[in-house]
């Protein structure tokens, strides 16, 4: 019997050892094992930030409307002696008559413009300075007389240099006006900007959307002499814009010089 019991402990013995290397535990590195380390991981993970939305680039942003230099009701239409009004005979349908002291009866400007002549003298008025208005709105045909009048007397030369013609005027708008002083001196003539009442235009007009619009030392630009008498309403944003980088119309606006019609121009 001493025999038999090393053997029965032996036989125990490797029973045991194979009973230990038994397991329902999956291998390490099992998909199993991975599996789980992956979602322990997932739920150990900080959140994922989203990205914000991206700040709008400046190509976004919407361009401000380009001014219209062309159509003849516009505020902004450009009149020159290269860029007549289309058609010729173009005839606002706004016209107004200001409540303001003038030369004459009957006198007319586009709306909007006789607000803003009506402001500009009341502005002047506060100030001490009395002003009248000396023209406003000619039609084509009244363009026509007054420019084959100045022909008549001083020549076609010299007439394009103080009168536009017929097509060609500012006037034709209803944007333009001649202004003077309450005595009326130097009325319509260059030295209204010597005066108290031209001084005061010069320096304020632009605050009232008016501009003078053809300055001393522009005539190669323009092909006019100087007339600080002679005021064009284009609104107050757009004339501080041509005030402000020398005060001349077609510099400000980009505009070639137009010192002489075109070839195509019909006196």
């Amino acid at each position: 019997m001493r025999g038999a019991r090393p053997l029965l402990t032996l036989s125990v013995l490797a029973l045991l050892l194979t009973g230990c290397s038994t397991t329902d535990e999956p291998p390490i590195g099992s998909a199993t094992d991975r599996a789980t380390v992956a979602a322990t991981d997932s739920a150990t993970a900080p959140p994922t930030v989203s990205a914000s939305p991206e700040t709008p680039t400046a190509s976004a942003v919407p361009d401000e409307p380009e001014l219209d230099h062309d159509s003849p009701d516009s505020l902004h239409v450009l009149v020159n002696k290269l860029h007549p009004l289309d058609p010729a005979d173009y005839a606002p349908q706004d016209l107004h008559g200001p409540d303001l002291p003038a030369s004459k009866a009957g006198m007319e400007l586009r709306e909007e413009a006789a607000g803003a002549a009506e402001d500009l003298f009341a502005a002047a008025a506060a100030d001490g300075v009395d002003l009248t208005l000396v023209s406003a709105y000619r039609s084509y045909g009244y363009q026509q007389s007054t420019y084959g009048g100045w022909v008549e007397r001083y020549g076609q030369a010299e007439a394009d240099r103080i009168s536009a013609r017929p097509g060609y005027s500012e006037h034709q708008t209803g944007l333009a006006m001649d202004v003077g002083a309450a005595d009326g001196a130097c009325t319509l003539e260059q030295c209204f900007g010597d005066t108290p009442e031209g001084a005061w235009v010069a320096e304020h007009a632009a605050e009232h959307g008016w501009i003078i619009r053809y300055p001393d030392g522009a005539e190669d630009v323009t092909g006019y002499s100087p007339e600080p008498w002679h005021l064009r309403y284009v609104g107050t944003e757009a004339a501080a814009g041509v005030v402000q980088p020398g005060g001349v119309l077609e510099t400000a606006w980009g505009f070639a010089p137009a010192p002489d019609y075109g070839p195509d121009s019909a006196p």
